[in-house]
């Protein structure tokens, strides 16, 4: 389980004790590329201009985000064979309105990179998606407490990486992994996670299909392309 990998004694260690530099590091070899993940999703996942557009498309993606889905790509259009892989999965809940016109809320992204450039480590990564949401508002590069559950697992309290992403420069609290074999080697096919920060519940999603999205992966970092025709990237 991924609880297991990020709280094993060694890498709670390295998360609680990482010197501040080590922040603009990974800022500078992997947060960047990171928000061009959500540059290039964000015509999807702007959920106030879409639900203002056609009617059917707005129910087709409201559909498709409640259901949630995955996202394959590597995140540099310059990357060599196995690098820079991703793997987003993102979700939202229904919210019933009065009017009788359903809409979501509480929609997150949860994004699995790793390696590029000279950051030969992973990320284990949350992004709301859209400017309503409740994440705290940092300085980006700071390290922050944050407490994470998975799925009926004790809640464990970790340093992570506070950044901001896209041109909206929406918020992204990131979870350093050793590698991406570590952070594969632990995805469950349906697991859940929540992030608490000061007592508060600011992310809450459940992927579905893990063991597919993991075997995109390892095609990526073998340098190998993602299928294209994947119905992972489908509502299902």
């Amino acid at each position: 389980m991924i609880k297991n990998l990020l709280t094993g004694a060694g890498l709670v260690s390295t998360l609680l004790t990482m010197p501040v530099h080590a922040g603009s590091n990974v800022q500078k070899d992997t947060f960047d590329v990171l928000g061009s993940v959500m540059d290039q999703t964000k015509k999807e996942i702007n959920a106030k201009a879409i639900l203002k557009g056609n009617k059917e498309d707005a129910e087709q993606f409201r559909e498709k985000l409640v259901a949630g889905w995955w996202e394959f790509m590597q995140a540099n259009s310059t990357a060599k064979p196995g690098e820079y892989c991703t793997a987003t999965f993102m979700r939202a809940k229904r919210e019933v309105r009065d009017h009788g016109v359903d809409g979501f809320k509480e929609g997150v992204a949860i994004t699995l990179f790793g390696p590029g450039g000279d950051y030969r480590g992973a990320l284990l990564a949350f992004t709301p998606l859209s400017e309503d949401h409740v994440f705290p508002r940092l300085n980006a590069g700071q390290k922050v407490l944050i407490t994470l559950k998975q799925g009926n697992e004790m809640p464990t309290t970790l340093n992570a990486f506070y950044m901001t992403v896209g041109k909206t420069a929406l918020p992204m609290i990131a979870f350093a992994v050793p590698s991406m074999d570590d952070l594969m080697t632990v995805m469950e096919d349906k697991w859940s996670f929540e992030l608490i920060y000061q007592n508060k519940s600011i992310a809450d999603i459940a992927w579905h299909s893990g063991t597919k999205a993991r075997e995109e992966l390892k095609k990526c970092l073998l340098g190998k392309p993602f299928d294209d025709k994947s119905r992972l990237k489908d509502a299902i």
